[in-house]
């Protein structure tokens, strides 16, 4: 998704709806293994009760997947793919400067 297509999407969230795709966000985060001491313990042993289909593992390493990300926001906040996909994709561009897209089509080069 292009910055001007998630910027777009996420406007149209209210601003409860954008604190519940962040809170999301870190919760699928957080239940895969890639931060930690973000979230109170018990909210992230209740997501691995809930949710262990989306905790993957490569070569002992967390991993993160675009389709699952989505699937667990939906999950959580009841909201829209559309704008937890935006989410997912702006969190992206703002941590690595570039799409999703992007980063792909680089390293195929």
């Amino acid at each position: 998704m292009t910055p001007e297509k998630f910027t777009d999407t996420l406007k149209t969230a209210t601003p409860s709806q954008l604190e519940s795709l962040d809170e999301a966000h870190w919760r699928y985060m957080s239940l895969i293994g890639i931060v930690s001491d973000v979230l109170p313990a018990e909210v992230v042993e209740a997501d691995k009760n809930g949710y262990p289909q989306f905790i993957k593992l490569d070569a002992g390493l967390p991993v993160f997947n675009d389709a699952d990300c989505t699937t667990f926001m939906e999950a959580i906040t009841g909201l829209p793919s559309e704008l937890c996909e935006a989410w997912r994709d702006k969190d992206y561009y703002e941590l690595h400067g570039e799409t999703p897209e992007e980063t792909a089509a680089s390293q195929e080069a």
